[in-house]
């Protein structure tokens, strides 16, 4: 056997650097394809938190083959309940009729003209409608994208070079420094850019009382899916932004159709300049939007900023369908409620089995954290079950997103399977102490 080159999963363990001693050599059908997308696509995937964990390897898919509702079903047939959701867009449900109807009826007409559609006015209307303070917006297709822009427009208005980031915003460069140069960022963008731990609201005025009148704008996320569900930072970074004469973009990429139907902004009651929106706008269709108020967005009347496919009427017309249903139904109740119980299985699965653990976080997307004295047993206790989960058929997140195909019948499903993988997580753990190590908490 040539170590440049094992056959099977062994080229996927070892690329992981993972024990190989600890998993199975059977090739299912996905392995195989992992194998071979090893072997072309860096990483096997396109998506960072799509790869693999190599210590789930006999029971999280490597690959999807279709989903419907809130289930999915990988290439070996197997069904999962998803709380996943493709990490956030899905907020309505995989292969939902209405927006996937709308978006054949839209590929009759055209995917993409050579002038703009009349459907960019009419999603812009109903973003204008229902997001708080988007005066004004424009397309784009990924989150960083919408994150980008408004960075670009933040230093466009003030006429300075600074931004201050707190929080996930996407792969480019302003918000990668800390990785440089590793990372191919040059090292000197480090000067253009500081880090705020989220929720550091010391260390934010810190770097805005030494940097002040070079900062163009704090983009920060919201929220940051941990305990502190109260949005005091946000709220604080508004307050210090507005005595300083920075402006505030808000990253609602995830939490923007998700929270609320206005987002974050109207979930916290927290006034954005600039806001960027992706994920479950459109159900899982790639699409972005950055909106703000028309003082900041007609900045773009100033310079070009524009890309080919920030027009493409597919993704358009599957988020003016999505909008209508959130709209028209109680699409966010629905979402708060299922999410409400699951929690409440959370805290009676933690006290049934006797194990010291609290459902936290938003209902939309909570977690069960184990709160023993041993903070190590609790982060290998979450890994186990996590693991378990797949084995149960649950496609289990840190963080358990809820979407609108979600029914009472599929809570308690998900439930009764993750309070059986809990149990054999609790069996396992002493036998695997040594060789379960978390890279997450």
């Amino acid at each position: 056997m040539s170590p440049s080159k094992p056959p099977g999963t062994f080229r996927y363990l070892q690329w992981h650097n993972a024990p190989i001693t600890l998993f199975t050599t059977i090739m299912k059908l996905s392995d195989q394809y992992f194998d071979r997308a090893l072997s072309l696509i860096p990483w096997g995937t396109q998506t960072n938190a799509k790869r693999p964990i190599p210590f789930f390897n006999e029971t999280m898919p490597k690959f999807i083959e279709r989903g419907k509702g809130c289930r999915l079903w990988d290439m070996d047939g197997k069904e999962y309940i998803d709380f996943r959701l493709s990490l956030g867009p899905v907020t309505l449900g995989y292969c939902y009729d209405e927006v996937d109807d709308a978006v054949r009826e839209q590929m009759q007409k055209g995917v993409l003209f050579s002038m703009a559609s009349p459907r960019e006015l009419e999603l812009a209307e109903m973003i204008r409608s229902t997001v708080p303070n988007a005066e004004m917006c424009r397309f784009m297709k990924t989150g960083e994208d919408a994150n980008l822009s408004n960075v670009r427009i933040a230093r466009a208005y003030t006429k300075r070079d600074m931004i201050l980031m707190s929080g996930y915003h996407g792969y480019p460069d302003w918000f990668a420094t800390e990785d440089s140069p590793n990372n191919g960022v040059p090292e000197f963008m480090k000067e253009y850019v500081k880090v705020i731990p989220w929720g550091d609201c010391e260390e934010a005025e810190r770097l805005v009382r030494r940097y002040g009148e070079r900062i163009a704008c704090i983009i920060s996320i919201p929220y940051d899916f941990n305990e502190d569900t109260s949005g005091s930072y946000i709220r604080y970074l508004r307050t210090l932004t507005r005595e300083h004469g920075i402006l505030l973009v808000m990253d609602e990429v995830l939490t923007g159709f998700r929270l609320a139907l206005g987002g974050a902004q109207e979930f916290f009651g927290v006034d954005a300049d600039l806001a960027s929106y992706a994920k479950a706008i459109a159900n899982g269709y790639p699409l972005s939007t950055y909106v703000g108020k028309r003082e900041y967005m007609q900045t773009l009347d100033r310079f070009k900023m524009t890309t080919t496919y920030a027009g493409e009427t597919l993704s358009i017309a599957a988020a003016i369908a999505t909008m209508k249903i959130m709209k028209r139904e109680k699409v966010h109740e629905h979402l708060w409620a299922m999410g409400t119980l699951l929690m409440e299985h959370f805290d009676a699965m933690a006290k049934e089995i006797g194990v010291e653990g609290k459902a936290m976080g938003l209902p939309v997307a909570s977690w069960l954290k184990f709160t023993t004295p041993d903070i190590q047993f609790n982060e290998r206790l979450a890994y186990l079950w996590q693991r378990e989960l797949y084995r149960e058929g649950i496609f289990a997140n840190l963080r358990w997103f809820i979407c609108y195909s979600h029914k009472e019948s599929d809570i308690h499903e998900a439930a009764e399977k993750a309070r059986r993988a809990l149990h054999r997580a609790l069996e396992c753990e002493p036998n695997e102490r040594s060789t379960t190590v978390p890279f997450y908490h």
